[in-house]
């Protein structure tokens, strides 16, 4: 799927073909039959795609998830989001546990996660709020796929994917050699002392020089109420960067600043401004260190900034969907052990009642890892 490509919301004055050049090139064919072949399974895809996209468009109470399932088959159809899957093991943060994998593939692929507890309403003991979130302020039942958890609001979910991804695009550009701070505090209360706003990531030396830059980073889930157009997926991405930009360009040009907005899709999309500005930095760093640019380079530390980027947001949407998952479990154990007659009832065999807390204890061991804190 990865070679598919969507179409844009509109135009962008930033060279976004360019940007897909450098980082994947354009297949060439050996021969007349592979490009035969390539052409047999883009018609095969698209005949899919068209099933599919005739399911979302068809009202079916048996089926209610049909529209979300074809908004996650779209906003998968870039360069980006399934970059985890290419990534191997040689990082650490690649690395999933069989949980973390079912969880990230069962979510791609829109199946149902063996791991996810569904609601029994003919069990007595079985409590249907278990399995509902009112945390964006509507009362729905989570889905078995893990869509709604990935970025739940409830239980520090949202800000964990945030932050975890906040601190890998910190840790990137570190690497190239940027002077790059964490959260900078008190960054505009120069010129107004109430203003408390605290942008992500502070871009001290930007190659190019000019202005030094902030940047503020956002994730936007594949079904939310900016996403008006099923086939349009960057279109959640568009406005959320616009909202960004009206809440930090003003005051950032006032003191000197550039702002840049970096915004997300759940499934690892990126932002074309964003993509962009990745690109211009490493071709700017290139040219100051080696005197040219050879796009071999840039695409090749392009595909790894976007491999690290996928995977931690991989990651850590798993780990949300897990942690969910249970925390349910530990509610049903809890309501079963109460209402257990027997007295060698064995709490242990019910969930695994330690995994959030050795879920959140590896989570923070992982940012300490990446050595990010800002000094």
């Amino acid at each position: 799927m990865s070679n598919h490509e969507t179409t844009q919301l509109e135009p962008d004055n930033q060279i976004f073909e360019e940007s897909l050049e450098l980082y994947e090139p354009s297949i060439k064919h050996s021969s007349s039959q592979s490009a035969l072949y390539n052409l047999l399974t883009d018609a095969e895809f698209a005949d899919f795609k068209s099933q599919k996209q005739a399911l979302a468009n068809t009202a079916n109470s048996e089926r209610p998830y049909n529209r979300l399932y074809y908004r996650n088959l779209i906003s998968s159809i870039n360069q980006y989001s399934g970059a985890w899957i290419s990534a191997g093991m040689s990082d650490p943060s690649f690395r999933l546990t069989p949980l973390e994998f079912t969880a990230a593939m069962c979510r791609r692929n829109s199946t149902k996660n063996p791991n996810i507890p569904v609601y029994n309403k003919h069990c007595t003991s079985d409590k249907l709020e278990y399995y509902q979130c009112a945390c964006d302020g509507k009362t729905k039942m989570l889905d078995t796929i893990g869509y709604h958890q990935t970025g739940c609001k409830k239980d520090g979910g949202a800000i964990r994917l945030h932050d975890n991804l906040v601190h890998v695009i910190v840790k990137l550009l570190r690497l190239l050699g940027f002077s790059v701070d964490l959260e900078p505090l008190d960054i505009f209360r120069t010129l107004q002392p109430d203003d408390g706003r605290q942008p992500d990531i502070f871009f001290r030396n930007p190659p190019g020089g000019g202005r030094q830059i902030i940047i503020d980073v956002s994730l936007c889930a594949i079904n939310g109420s900016s996403r008006t157009n099923d086939d349009i997926p960057e279109q959640p991405l568009i406005i959320r960067r616009k909202q960004k930009e009206s809440k930090y360009s003003q005051i950032a040009n006032r003191n000197g600043l550039n702002f840049i907005a970096a915004s997300f899709s759940h499934t690892g999309e990126m932002d074309v401004k964003f993509r962009n500005f990745l690109l211009q930095q490493i071709r700017l760093k290139l040219q100051l260190v080696d005197g040219e640019v050879k796009k071999s380079k840039v695409r090749s530390i392009m595909k790894h900034f976007v491999r690290h980027i996928s995977a931690a947001i991989n990651r850590s949407a798993s780990r949300n969907i897990l942690l969910k998952a249970t925390k349910t479990l530990n509610l049903i154990r809890h309501i079963q052990q109460n209402s257990s007659s027997s007295p060698s009832f064995d709490s242990i065999s019910s969930s695994s009642s330690h995994s959030p807390d050795d879920f959140l204890q590896e989570f923070e061991l992982q940012i300490t890892n990446q050595d990010v804190i800002q000094t």
